[in-house]
């Protein structure tokens, strides 16, 4: 092996240790986020970023030694992220108290998550429902960063949630549950669901989530690979994000 091929490994190996390969949670992670900024952006939304992605990052990392027992392994990442989590929150709660108004939320989010993954169901779909869930939750705790009332978002937060929850049963029917009919009818079931709430939200939503339906219903015909399954989410992330900046 030559040294710029051992370089490079080792770079891949400390980018495995360190970026979880949960590709697709990015997208989860930021389309509230950024859905919730368009009621007015403070510089209190960088630390409030800063500890949404280190404190997911924490706890991803909590959840897998949580799982497989192997606290070694994992607790430089948790000591990390969680640090760099915690410090960035300071600023950010000292400025907006009532933001601790959602840890009783989150924590009770978290306590599910960390009962899946102990009993082996991290991948579960309530589990990811549980996650989906607690990614919403951002686009209120966004406008109310900025010290406006958080139910201003809340028709943005049912939307990402109708989307992202969407994706729960969807990516299933792609690549774990690919080829079972009872996965499919319930992805195609909630898909025909989200269309209606989102249109109860605004009518100019059932444009995207129709689109949304429609991929749930054909694209299981197919055997895509992950990054193409990947590479079409980001773009209706997207999509759903310039139809909810410009309703909204």
């Amino acid at each position: 092996m030559t040294t710029a091929s051992r370089t490079g490994a080792r770079k891949g190996s400390i980018r495995r240790r360190w970026v979880p390969p949960q590709h697709g949670v990015w997208a989860m992670l930021l389309l509230p986020y950024l859905a919730g900024l368009q009621y007015g952006f403070v510089w209190l939304h960088v630390p409030l970023l800063v500890v949404w992605i280190a404190g997911w990052l924490a706890s991803y990392y909590a959840l897998l030694a949580l799982k497989t027992l192997r606290v070694r392994a994992v607790w430089r990442q948790v000591l990390v992220y969680g640090t760099v989590s915690g410090v960035a929150a300071i600023p950010l709660f000292v400025s907006r108290p009532q933001l601790l108004w959602f840890s009783p939320v989150f924590a009770v989010l978290l306590a599910m998550n960390a009962v899946s993954t102990r009993a082996g169901q991290e991948r579960a779909t309530g589990n990811g429902l549980v996650s989906v869930t607690m990614a919403a939750l951002m686009a209120m705790i966004a406008p109310a960063t900025a010290g406006l009332d958080w139910t201003l978002s809340i028709p943005v937060a049912v939307a990402c949630w109708l989307y992202l929850a969407g994706t729960v049963f969807y990516v299933k029917t792609m690549i774990r549950e690919r080829g079972s009919t009872l996965h499919y009818a319930f992805s195609v079931a909630f898909h025909v669901g989200a269309v209606a709430g989102a249109i109860a939200v605004s009518p100019w939503l059932a444009l995207p989530f129709t689109l949304f339906l429609v991929r749930a219903a054909l694209l299981p015909r197919w055997r895509l690979k992950v990054p193409v399954v990947g590479a079409i989410e980001v773009v209706h992330s997207v999509l759903l994000l310039g139809f909810l900046l410009a309703l909204f």
